[in-house]
């Protein structure tokens, strides 16, 4: 198994690197066309997966409004991954905006032939909007028609739980059968609805995410950098072992150690 962190391509993350270098197997970063400032992590003696930039950063395959900018946040991932030899590009397969919506989004990735894409699971509900794949069986055309893996989002799936008439464990286990190599991880807690907290943040079964990993799999922390908070969680995930001293005071870690 590897194990490693998601950043931004920014200054911020790239200042990061340095102080989880030791103890991450890689990092996943996420190129923006606005600027070349992702080259410079070639400077680390360090694997690098590309994320492709998504709705946060006004990409949508689903969007026909926002094929301009789409095309130019693919073109960069693709060529990120060229550059680094990165043998996955994670995608996002974008915001329901009616119907079609899904076939779009096939459509438009389908031009790049690319076999690095893995989809990612989104949400149901993102910013009050429906996002596209947030099941295994919304995910079922992509994998189908593009010929190509998914990125399980652990988070994703069980803030979905929200709107659809099944617990996120159920969820997750229809995502397996996909059979995910790849994965991101992180806390958070389903009573407020958020993810992308530390490891062992809320209510999420951090213990039940960790079963569901193959031994052979790529995970990703999208958690705070807050390095030596990262290194006791790729800790936890590469062993199953974790300080109960260096979470004294986290007071939402129950059942981690059970």
């Amino acid at each position: 198994m590897k194990v490693g962190i998601k950043t931004y391509s920014d200054e911020k993350g790239y200042n990061h690197i340095p102080k989880i270098i030791d103890y991450a197997d890689f990092i996943e970063i996420l190129p923006l066309p606005d600027n070349d400032f992702y080259k410079q992590f070639a400077d680390f003696d360090m694997e690098i997966r590309i994320h492709a930039p998504h709705q946060g950063q006004g990409a949508d395959p689903a969007d026909r409004n926002a094929v301009k900018r789409t095309m130019q946040c693919m073109k960069t991932a693709i060529g990120a991954a060229d550059l680094f030899d990165s043998p996955t590009i994670v995608v996002h397969p974008g915001t329901y905006t009616g119907v079609g919506s899904t076939m779009r989004a096939i459509e438009f990735l389908k031009q790049f032939n690319d076999g690095r894409f893995l989809i990612e699971n989104l949400p149901a509900e993102c910013n009050e909007k429906g996002e596209l794949g947030s099941t295994a069986e919304d995910m079922a055309p992509f994998v189908k028609t593009l010929g190509c893996g998914i990125c399980l989002d652990f988070g994703h799936a069980t803030l979905t739980e929200h709107a659809k008439a099944k617990g996120y464990k159920q969820i997750i286990n229809e995502f397996m059968r996909l059979n995910p190599k790849y994965f991101h991880i992180m806390g958070g807690s389903i009573k407020e609805n958020i993810d992308h907290k530390n490891l062992f943040y809320g209510d999420f079964d951090i213990g039940f995410f960790k079963e569901c990993i193959p031994r052979d799999a790529y995970v990703v922390l999208e958690t705070p950098h807050d390095a030596g908070m990262q290194k006791r969680e790729i800790e936890f995930i590469k062993k199953g072992k974790y300080s109960k001293t260096a979470v004294f005071g986290f007071r939402k870690c129950r059942g981690i150690f059970e």
